[in-house]
């Protein structure tokens, strides 16, 4: 679609404006140095939209030979494939080898696949070829010690050997970092600390509600006997006095003298 002007935002925050907007094309052409390495962004103006539209676009510096992908994550146990390639078009290749951070280097070619890994674990991909300047490896079942920097190595018919890096991350089982596992470590004192808080809580207000009950309850009865003497406790009723007389004697006859 039409472009009205387009721009681009260097990682440091400078910008640069483009040099042509021709063709729905947005370019511009800089001198590369190690400066110039990382996250650009690309906006874009279309004429029938007024909202822009924002490209990110990471860069890298490369020499001879670079990585297809610096970083790589894979989830733990599934295969994953790294490659580098050359920079130069399809320059074949003497050899190829990588450095994996864990583990011993190790060459690698057509000639390894699915069938025969090298240390039961790395073989060289199908679809990759070292004639076209392709040096790659797909990892079987990553494991945690795969996690790390790796180095892709080149060799060219002139003898010299170019290298690459690549990062391998894991996600998934195993791969908990010690800041994680400090908060974990965090979070489950937390909630023991907030579970003891909340039962100390309940008891207390158990206890109260309790000790309440009972004054309510003694409460009524001093109301009750106060209403209604006879309604006391056994205790506060009071004892009846029993009075016992000896029989009288005056209803004897007396006689008299004449």
């Amino acid at each position: 679609m039409p472009i009205s002007y387009c721009g681009f935002v260097h990682p440091s925050g400078k910008r640069f404006s483009s040099s042509s907007v021709t063709n729905a094309k947005c370019e511009v052409k800089i001198n590369v140095s190690d400066a110039d390495v990382g996250e650009w962004k690309c906006h874009i103006g279309v004429q029938s939209v007024r909202v822009e539209m924002m490209k990110r676009i990471e860069v890298r510096v490369v020499a001879e030979v670079a990585a297809v992908q610096a970083n790589v994550t894979s989830l733990h146990g599934k295969p994953v494939t790294l490659a580098c390639v050359t920079t130069k078009g399809l320059v074949p290749l003497s050899y190829c080898r990588f450095e994996p951070p864990n583990c011993s280097p190790f060459s690698i070619d057509a000639s390894v696949n699915a069938t025969n890994p090298i240390l039961n674990k790395y073989y060289f991909p199908a679809n990759k070829s070292l004639d076209r300047g392709d040096c790659a490896v797909t990892i079987r079942k990553v494991r945690y010690e795969d996690v790390g920097e790796w180095t892709c190595g080149a060799g060219f018919d002139n003898g010299q050997e170019h290298i690459a890096q690549i990062t391998v991350d894991v996600e998934g089982l195993y791969t908990i970092s010690t800041a994680s596992v400090t908060g974990i470590t965090v979070g489950g004192i937390l909630i023991a600390g907030i579970i003891g808080i909340l039962g100390y809580v309940a008891w207390k207000r158990r206890w109260v509600l309790g000790s309440r009950r009972e004054e309510a309850e003694e409460i009524e009865v001093q109301e009750m006997g106060q209403q209604n003497p006879e309604a006391t406790t056994p205790q506060s009723r009071r004892v009846p006095i029993i009075t016992v007389q000896s029989p009288s004697t005056t209803g004897r006859s007396e006689s008299t003298s004449p």
